[in-house]
Parts: structure tokens; sequence; C-alpha cells
């Protein structure tokens, strides 16, 4: 997770040339050796992604195959950004910014098929180099890639041929940033007892399962709830994980899901508004 951890040290660098009085902001630290400042640059990192992350899913409402009213695209985009801000109680630099990259891979993506072409393939292969290197739930990319290229084209050349390209450029990027930290082992073990036994995480684990469920709940037809499951399945190798080396209590395991499977709620192939 080089990208956003450099972005944070960078921003933190920054903050450090100016006399700043920190103490305006009030700010209370369980532990005292705490520091404000690095706090500040999480604080500005994260809310500027999610400005980011915003506006991209404000620029994927307005496209022609998302049907809905001019409400549900305020509450969507609202209720998704209010989700990423409650979710992040356990505070890193990479979540927010993730969730930008699948954003921005999912707009890239509906004008990939819309009209394919090789230049739109090639962007979405950046946005997915840039994404895995900022963390590796950009698999998820893959998984939505899979849903709507099937949705449309089946089991078929046009499905197949960028899906295997995407993947490649994953594991080929996943495998380099291992090698580079010399190591292939998740970072907390086995957890997948834990998450099973212990009250929070099997509390985190229901609220997870309610967020996916959402989605479905606010579908306009039979085609977005397919395409919603088949996203899931495709999935399930991170959901997998998420039980097995995740704190289910971090339910911000589950928003990367919920913001794609929400977007995909009101994506239709087959329907179109006119703009």
């Amino acid at each position: 997770r080089l990208l956003s951890s450099e972005l944070l040290l960078c921003i933190y660098d920054f903050l450090g040339r100016f006399d700043i009085n920190y103490d305006v902001f009030k700010l209370r630290f369980l532990s005292e050796d705490s520091e404000p400042r690095l706090h500040f640059a999480f604080y500005l990192l994260n809310t500027f992604f999610a400005m980011l992350f915003a506006g991209v899913v404000t620029f994927i409402t307005f496209c022609k195959n998302f049907i809905s009213t001019s409400s549900e695209k305020i509450l969507i985009t609202t209720i998704s950004t209010f989700v990423i801000a409650l979710t992040q109680f356990v505070l890193v630099p990479y979540d927010t910014s993730s969730y930008f990259f699948i954003a921005l891979f999912l707009l890239l993506l509906i004008q990939y098929l819309n009209k394919p072409d090789n230049y739109k393939l090639i962007l979405l292969v950046l946005t997915l180099i840039i994404s895995t290197i900022n963390r590796e739930s950009s698999a998820l990319s893959i998984s939505l890639a899979g849903a709507l290229l099937y949705s449309k084209y089946k089991v078929s050349k046009q499905s197949i041929t960028p899906i295997v390209i995407l993947v490649i450029s994953f594991i080929l990027v996943y495998i380099g940033l291992r090698l580079q930290a010399n190591h292939f082992r998740t970072n907390d073990g086995n957890l997948l007892m834990l998450n099973l036994t212990e009250p929070k995480n099997i509390l985190g684990g229901f609220f997870g399962i309610l967020l996916m469920a959402f989605p479905y709940l606010i579908s306009n037809h039979k085609e977005q709830k397919n395409n919603i499951t088949i996203f899931y399945l495709l999935s399930l190798p991170y959901i997998a994980m998420c039980f097995y080396t995740g704190i289910l209590y971090e339910v911000r395991l589950f928003v990367p899901l919920f913001l794609t499977a929400i977007i995909l709620s009101k994506y239709s192939q087959k329907h179109h508004v006119q703009q």
C-alpha cells in the first residue's frame, strides 16, 4: 500500500514547514505521545479523496446508463460519502483513496462498455495499476468488470479478453509489490475464529451483510440485481480474506462492496435515459 502511505508522509512533511498551532482543533488522544500533525495529515488526505470520490460518483449518476431520479442521484452520492465517513473510526490512509480509484475505474468502464476501444482499455489498465499500488482491494475492480462485461457480452471474446488483460496487470503489480516488501504473509495472520466467536466481530459481520443487502432493496430491475449478484460472487475471494485475516468489527472492509453495489443498483445496459 505504497501510494497512500507516501502521500500521507508528503502531507505530513509539508505541514512541518508551517508553524501551526494544533491546539485550536482541540484534539484529544488516548496516547500522550500521539502527534496532532500526523492526525491532521490523515484528515487532509482522506477529505481530499472523499471529495474526489463524491465528484466521480456524481459524474457516474449523470451517465445515460444510470437510471434514477434527481433525488436518487443526490441520495446515492450523499449516502455513499456518509458511509465512508462513519466507517473510518479505524484511521488509515488507504481506504478513502481506494474508494476513489474504484469509482474512477467504474466511470471509465461505463465509457468502455458504451463504445469499446483500445484507448479506453489502456486507461482502465492504468487506473487498475495505480489502484493496486494504493491497495490490493483494487481486485474488486476486476470483479466489477467481470460482472458488467458478462452482462453485456456473456461468455465471449469481447468479455474474456479485457478480463484477462486486467487480471494479468493486477497479478504482475501485486507480485511486484510483494517482492519489493520481501514477504507474502498477511499482516495479522488467521483471525477466522476471532471473527466467528467475538461478539463485536459477529455484529460487524451482520452490519456488513446489511450493507451488502441494501443495494438489492433499491434496485430498479432484475438486471441490476443480477449484476450485483455476479459482482458479489466474483468478489468471494475478497470476502473470504476479510473473514480470514480481517477484523469484521472494522466494517470498512465491506464498504468497497457496498459502494460498488449501490451504483450497480441503478446502472443498466438495457435502459437508457435521454440527456
